[in-house]
């Protein structure tokens, strides 16, 4: 819940929009930001160290299996 002084805030800094364009103010709370993330899947920020090496193993193994198809991993 915003407080009183985060009002007063916005109002100051909306009277005093310097180049005068008039775009809406984005919050930037945790669910603001989960929705831009969201709408953008392509840039995954997350996850162990781990978790990235099984993400390039997977990767690495539908490129072998696209340029030799399923069968046996040939070295």
């Amino acid at each position: 819940m915003p407080g009183k002084t985060d009002e007063i805030l916005k109002r100051y800094e909306a009277l005093n929009n310097i180049d005068g364009a008039e775009e809406a103010e984005k919050e930037h709370t945790l669910q603001e930001n989960a929705k831009e993330r969201a709408l953008h899947p392509d840039h995954i920020n997350a996850g162990t160290a781990y978790d990235w090496e099984d993400m390039d193993a997977y990767a690495k193994e539908l490129e072998r299996l696209d340029r030799e198809g399923p069968g046996i991993k040939k070295k």
